[in-house]
């Protein structure tokens, strides 16, 4: 790899081959692993399904220097099935997060928007699976480099979608277990809904299309977690996602 422009073809082959890339020597601002990110969009040539928030919580901002979220892009074919058998030997280093997935009903202009103009552009929810696959070896990084890792977007899978409504978002809980037996519990109170608002902003002020039909993952509602061989499922909004790694 002889320079910065030769990273995202890397990362590329590294997501390809499930061989990670040593940890970077250089270190990346946020405002360069912005600028690599949108390079590896464009040259994956995949289609855009949306965005992804990552580090939504305190410690995990505190940990890189942060004091917000931070987002990456979803490809369509990153897109799972429930109820899907996943290779564990085609992916690196998976970590398991449980998530509330949005879908925007319509297109959002730049400009001034207040909370519930925002919200009234989603159509639906559901419940979802981020698997996070880190490219860099042995997960660690600097803040630019894991955004120029697409903020180790890896797969994700969506539940059965419902009509957003606000209170209702407000009131998710979660319940995840391996093998049936149960790894963690929360209640999601308003932090997806507190993310999804932030992220919107933050696309629309970094000039980043807003579609119909693109798909919003909120960040985690429970710490994320180390995927092993068996049969991932959450209780979540009603119904049951499930998702097993072999």
């Amino acid at each position: 790899m002889s320079g910065l422009n030769d990273l995202p073809a890397a990362l590329r082959q590294a997501w390809d081959s499930a061989e990670p890339l040593a940890t970077l020597q250089q270190s990346l601002t946020l405002q360069q692993g912005y600028q690599l990110q949108r390079a590896g969009l464009a040259h994956a040539g995949v289609a855009l399904g949306g965005w992804k928030v990552a580090l939504s919580g305190a410690p995990a901002q505190a940990r890189l220097g942060l004091s917000e979220p931070v987002y990456g892009w979803l490809s369509t074919d990153m897109q799972r099935a429930p109820g899907s058998r996943l290779s564990l030997a085609q992916l690196i280093a998976p970590k398991l997060e449980v998530e509330v997935a949005f879908e925007l009903g319509r297109d959002i202009e730049p400009g001034r928007h207040d909370d519930a103009s925002l919200l009234a552009c989603v159509a639906r929810m559901a419940p979802a699976f981020e698997i996070a696959d880190c490219r860099w070896q042995g997960w660690r990084f600097d803040i630019g480099a894991f955004l120029a890792d697409d903020a180790a977007a890896g797969l994700y899978c969506l539940g059965p979608w419902q009509a957003f409504e606000a209170q209702a978002c407000r009131q998710i809980s979660c319940r995840l277990a391996h093998e049936g037996a149960l790894l963690g519990s929360a209640e999601a109170g308003d932090g997806p809904e507190r993310n999804l608002l932030w992220l919107l902003r933050r696309l629309l002020a970094d000039g980043q299309p807003l579609r119909a039909g693109q798909v919003i993952l909120s960040g985690a509602l429970l710490a994320p977690v180390d995927v092993q061989q068996g049969e991932y499922s959450v209780q979540m909004m009603g119904v049951e996602l499930a998702l097993r790694f072999e």
